[in-house]
């Protein structure tokens, strides 16, 4: 919605820069390092209090960096910060050539029971503190994301239970929905179907879902999206004079429509986000803005409504481009070996013009293909029409668009008879493949770039010249790589920025850059809202009784969805792309922390802590968890697990934890590269 927030570069500079940053730092360092810390206490008190001797408590794997020895222990802080550790005499797992001794000190000459009372109690300590760091954030209050419906999709689970916009979601098969990222995750982890309680103008009503995995989905969604208030309005601007003001907890402001005064839309006529940017693209003169402001109890849930209109006459500003000919067309760029296109005879350097009679652009590809598909199978054939253009002439080809998922839809389909709905409800779970890589960013018309600083000769763009990449002033990186094409970037930009971009010659393989200066466009502008639209959100805060109640449920909540989030991944309902690991975790904690929010990081923290409970108790050795299993089979057969035995599995446990570990860094990396 970059035409509603108008978004700019922020650049923090000086003093205040600096304090941020390192609160964000003593942030991540006392908090996951609390984390790590009392944990591994509760292995040490564990240990003190069964007798066993305690070598290291350290803080950090590899080598030593620096400590202080008392008594028996060396307490130290080791190099690598992704974890810790406490070594007991007799840890087979630690030193598996360690001699067995007769000392009561030793680890191994406990009874089963101490033992396991050692193990489980890093697991304990983390839900302890889970449950402390909840008691204290929900007694401060902590800000979420509304639970607020804001838009339903067509055809969604969603919209077959009956949600509408402005429902609030306040619970999910029972359990309480704090936010709206509480809502998504829950619907992501079901297993079928569930039950929805909603607020709606007031009154408390029910309802069931059951939310499916789109074609184009890593988890299963409900289709619904956050709700968007009114933020901040600048003093003076038309908006402001017109009488529109700022949400507030206990009223929030939503943007239904946009038109021109004397073609004005219905008032209650709602618009998405993209269609309110379009028409403040093309309206010209005075106009007409609906918004529908909604009265809050102090819980965040709705209980009157009103619709308001301003009649204003925008500010509108100059438009700046590079005047590049990028239209929305969907070039093939490769065809899958094998895939439906390569069968009908699709080949590379193709446009794709038609999919079953429907006009085809890179923007609206994968949604052509899905209705396709949606209608062969809802007619029970494969066969598609297809449309190219290669080499100047339009060519008809055939597809057979068979789908990926039949069992999913044949699920999704129970009990729908109504052929319209049978129609929505394959569009939204099919999968099909076509099987071919799109390039939205080829140049289609000669066009000059004019360089910056230079007087040298502009650059020439030659049709089927390549855009790969573009920054703003050789720093800040705007799109490439995986991220889709946005010619809106390079030709609706706010200023008259410096830009440096990447392309490829067409039939060349070394890509070319250049840093070109963007102008004025001679007809186009952009109007200035003076106000930005953001997220609604809702403060949760309870006494210090009930802040208790909700801590310790929400420790017994947590350590449940997580429990279902892993399911979910083994069993491909989320996918691996989803897990986040060290890299990630830094970098939410530093955000959190640099906040002035210290309930937000606590809040963090105590996920981040039953997140480290659950992960450790999982049989998988060299974990907590993996220790308990093999205590639970000494104590069924009456006799420890050999060495050999237990050295094989640690190796193995390590083995998983090291591939799970390169996973979940390589997810990281690759999120920090796309943002």
């Amino acid at each position: 919605m970059d035409a509603l927030n108008l978004l700019g570069d922020l650049v923090a500079t000086g003093p205040a820069a600096a304090l941020t940053t390192l609160r964000g730092l003593l942030g991540v360092l006392l908090g996951v390092g609390a984390l790590i810390f009392f944990h591994e206490l509760g292995h040490f008190l564990a240990a003190k209090w069964a007798g066993v001797r305690v070598d290291v408590f350290s803080l950090g794997m590899g080598p030593r960096l620096f400590g202080v020895v008392r008594g028996d222990t060396d307490y130290r802080v080791s190099a690598l910060p992704i974890g810790g550790y406490v070594s007991m005499l007799g840890q087979v797992d630690g030193d598996p050539d360690q001699p067995k001794t007769e000392r009561s000190d030793d680890f191994r000459n406990k009874s089963v029971e101490k033992r396991f009372v050692i193990m489980v109690a890093g697991v304990v300590m983390n839900l302890v503190l889970a449950a402390v760091g909840f008691v204290l954030c929900f007694g401060l209050g902590v800000d979420f994301a509304a639970a607020e419906i804001g838009a339903i999709e067509p055809g969604s689970a969603a919209s077959r239970a009956d949600l509408r916009r402005g429902d609030v979601v306040t619970h999910v098969d029972g359990g309480e929905v704090l936010g709206f990222q509480d809502l998504g995750t829950l619907a992501a982890i079901a297993d079928g179907e569930v039950e929805l309680t909603v607020v709606r103008d007031g009154e408390t009503l029910k309802t069931k879902a059951s939310p499916v995995r789109g074609p184009n989905d890593r988890f299963a969604r409900l289709g619904v999206s956050l709700a968007y208030v009114v933020g901040d309005v600048d003093e003076g601007t038309p908006f402001w004079e017109a009488g529109l003001r700022a949400s507030s907890p206990s009223r929030g402001s939503h943007w239904l429509n946009v038109s021109a005064v004397d073609s004005r839309c219905a008032p209650d006529t709602v618009m998405k986000g993209p269609e309110i940017n379009r028409a403040l693209g093309d309206l010209k003169g005075r106009i007409v803005a609906t918004f529908e402001e909604v009265h809050y109890d102090d819980r965040g849930r709705p209980k009157q409504r009103e619709l308001k209109q301003f009649e204003v006459d925008l500010e509108r500003k100059p438009t700046f481009h590079l005047g590049l000919a990028v239209p929305d067309q969907a070039w093939i760029r490769s065809v899958k070996e094998g895939s439906a296109a390569a069968a009908a005879g699709v080949r590379e350097g193709d446009r794709l013009v038609e999919i079953a009679g429907r006009a085809v652009t890179a923007s609206n590809l994968s949604e052509v293909v899905r209705r396709a598909g949606a209608e062969a199978a809802q007619a029970s054939k494969h066969e598609v029409s297809l449309v190219v253009e290669r080499e100047g002439e339009r060519q008809p080809l055939q597809a057979s668009l068979a789908p990926q998922n039949p069992q999913v839809i044949e699920r999704a389909l129970a009990g729908v008879a109504e052929p319209a709905k049978r129609l929505e409800v394959v569009e939204e779970v099919g999968q099909w493949l076509l099987g071919v890589v799109y390039a939205a960013d080829v140049v289609a018309e000669p066009c000059a770039l004019p360089l910056a600083d230079t007087q040298a000769e502009p650059i020439q763009l030659q049709p089927g010249d390549r855009l790969t990449k573009l920054w703003v002033d050789e720093g800040t990186f705007l799109w490439g790589g995986e991220r889709s094409f946005d010619r809106s970037r390079v030709n609706r930009l706010h200023q008259a920025s410096r830009l440096k971009v990447a392309w490829l010659p067409k039939g060349g393989t070394e890509e070319r850059t250049a840093v070109v200066q963007a102008t004025q466009h001679p007809s186009a502008t952009r109007p200035v809202l003076g106000f930005a639209l953001q997220v609604r959100q809702v403060t949760i805060q309870r006494s210090p009784l009930n802040a208790l109640w909700l801590g310790l449920e929400q420790t017994m909540i947590q350590t449940r969805r997580i429990a279902l989030m892993l399911g979910a991944f083994l069993t491909g309902a989320v996918s691996p792309r989803e897990l986040g690991g060290p890299i990630q975790i830094v970098n939410v904690t530093y955000k959190f922390a640099s906040q002035d929010s210290l309930s937000k990081l606590l809040h963090l923290l105590a996920i981040l802590s039953v997140n480290l409970a659950v992960i450790n108790i999982l049989p998988i050795p060299i974990l907590d968890g993996g220790h308990i299993f093999f205590l639970a089979i000494e104590k069924l057969k009456g006799k420890p697990v050999s060495t050999e035995i237990l050295m094989n599995a640690q190796w193995f446990g390590l083995f998983c934890i090291v591939g799970l570990m390169a996973l979940v860094i390589f997810n990281d990396i690759r999120r920090l590269l796309g943002s």
